[in-house]
Order: C-alpha cells, then structure tokens, then sequence
C-alpha cells in the first residue's frame, strides 16, 4: 500500500527519491525500497527490505546529523539502547520492548487500515523462534543405537 492506494505507485516519501526493486516472484515476493536522503544528508539511505511477513530496515552511512534524535523499535540511535517510551528505562527483554513500543491511538496513523490488534488488545506474541529442539526418537522408528552408529562417524 502506498498513499492508501494497492500495489500504488510514488517517485518519492517524505520529500526524499524513493526506488522501489522488485523481484517480481508472484509468490513470496522480495522487495526493497531505498529512500535516498542525499539531498539532505550525503550519501545517506534507508533501506526498507521485505520478504513473506518479515522486515528488515537498513540505514547506510548513517548520522547523527541525520538520525540522532530517533527512538522506537529500533533503539536510540545516539546510545543504542533499547529504551521505553519515557527515554529513561532501558527494557532488556525484545518482548517486553517490543510490546512497550505498540501502536497507540495518539500514535500518527501509518497503515492503510486497522487491523487486529489494536492497543488496549495486546500483540500477537511469534512462537518460541527456538521452537522444541528436543530429540522425538521415542516417535521415530530409528532407535537410540541406530542413530549412534550413524553419527559416531561426525566430530564435534
């Protein structure tokens, strides 16, 4: 969505040259928006990368001139600590910070829409990222000694 418009198209954001590359693989597509602040701060980029539901943002060259000031998810530039709305207590859980940084309603509107959730309705919590890495031998028709066998060759 871009100015409220799907799949819209724009040569720029917030004054700055916007590009947009697109892998074009319908699916799972890759794409990255770069947002040029050379005309402001030389040689000086965001990089906006998407693939399926995950973000990446990028700053290249960044300053102090440019940057010093922000806070949010992405910490605060000058110390890069992760610090909570009031700029003074440093969270050191992601999902503690993560939830302190929700959108709330005095919050400017971003998206094209609300969706689920909306604050006071908490975020939608990812799944361990680790997940349950334990050994399921008992479910597999390998057995114990079989699978020692077979990696009794591997070294550590």
């Amino acid at each position: 969505w871009i100015n409220f418009e799907f799949q819209g198209k724009s040569n720029t954001i917030g004054g700055f040259p916007l590009t947009i590359h697109d892998d074009l693989v319908p699916v799972h597509p890759k794409r990255r928006f770069e947002i040029d602040l050379s005309s402001k701060y030389p040689g000086q980029k965001i990089v906006i990368s998407t693939f399926k539901e995950f973000v990446k943002v990028d700053f290249s060259n960044p300053s102090a001139d440019a940057f010093g000031n922000t806070v949010g998810m992405l910490g605060n530039f000058k110390s890069g600590k992760t610090v909570s709305r009031d700029q003074v207590t440093v969270i050191h859980d992601f999902t503690e910070f993560g939830t302190e940084w929700q959108v709330l309603p005095a919050d400017d509107m971003l998206f094209h829409d609300l969706s689920k959730p909306q604050f006071p309705e908490p975020c939608v919590l990812p799944e361990d990222p680790r997940g349950d890495r334990r050994r399921r031998l008992a479910e597999s028709i390998i057995s114990i000694e079989q699978a020692e066998e077979a990696c009794a060759q591997l070294k550590d």
